[in-house]
C-alpha cells in the first residue's frame, strides 16, 4: 500500500466523522440562523469530500470502508456553543488528515488536499477557531 493510498483512507475516515457530527451540529442550530446555514455548507462540502476520497481510493486499487452507522462525540452537543465547539473540533482533525495526505500525494489529488486543508483552516475560524500559522501541522486532540 503506497502512502498516497494510506493518506487518503485516513482522510476517508475523518470524512466519514465529519459528515455525521456536521449532522449533529445542524440539527442543535436554529434554522435560518448564519450558524445552520455555516453547518450545511460544512455538511456539503464534507460530503463531496468523502465522495470524491472514495474514487481516488479506488483509483489508487484501494477498496473505501464505508461509514459506520454512528460515532460517538467528544461531548454533548446541546446548543450552538457546543454545536461551534464540535464544528471546530472537526474542521481542526480534517486540517491535518488533509496536511498529511498533501505531504503524501503528487499531482492533482496533492493540489485538491491544498485546497481542502485551505478551507478546513478557513471553516475552523469561522467556527471561531484560533488561527494558526501552519494549519494542519500539530496534533489532534481527542
Amino acid at each position: 500500500m503506497t502512502d498516497e493510498l494510506e493518506a487518503a483512507e485516513r482522510a476517508l475516515a475523518i470524512e466519514h466523522e465529519a459528515v455525521y457530527a456536521y449532522g449533529v451540529v445542524g440539527g442543535v442550530l436554529d434554522p435560518g440562523t448564519a450558524e445552520a446555514g455555516r453547518a450545511l455548507d460544512g455538511y456539503e462540502a464534507h460530503r463531496a469530500r468523502r465522495d470524491r476520497l472514495e474514487d481516488v481510493i479506488q483509483e489508487l486499487g484501494g477498496e473505501p470502508v464505508p461509514a459506520d452507522p454512528g460515532y460517538v462525540l467528544p461531548a454533548p452537543v446541546t446548543d450552538a456553543s457546543s454545536a461551534a465547539r464540535l464544528a471546530r473540533r472537526v474542521e481542526d482533525r480534517s486540517a491535518v488528515a488533509y496536511a498529511q495526505l498533501v505531504g503524501s500525494s503528487v499531482g492533482v489529488l496533492r493540489e485538491v488536499a491544498v485546497g481542502w486543508l485551505t478551507d478546513a483552516a478557513t471553516r475552523g475560524l469561522s467556527w471561531g477557531a484560533a488561527p494558526t500559522a501552519f494549519p494542519g501541522l500539530r496534533p489532534v486532540t481527542s
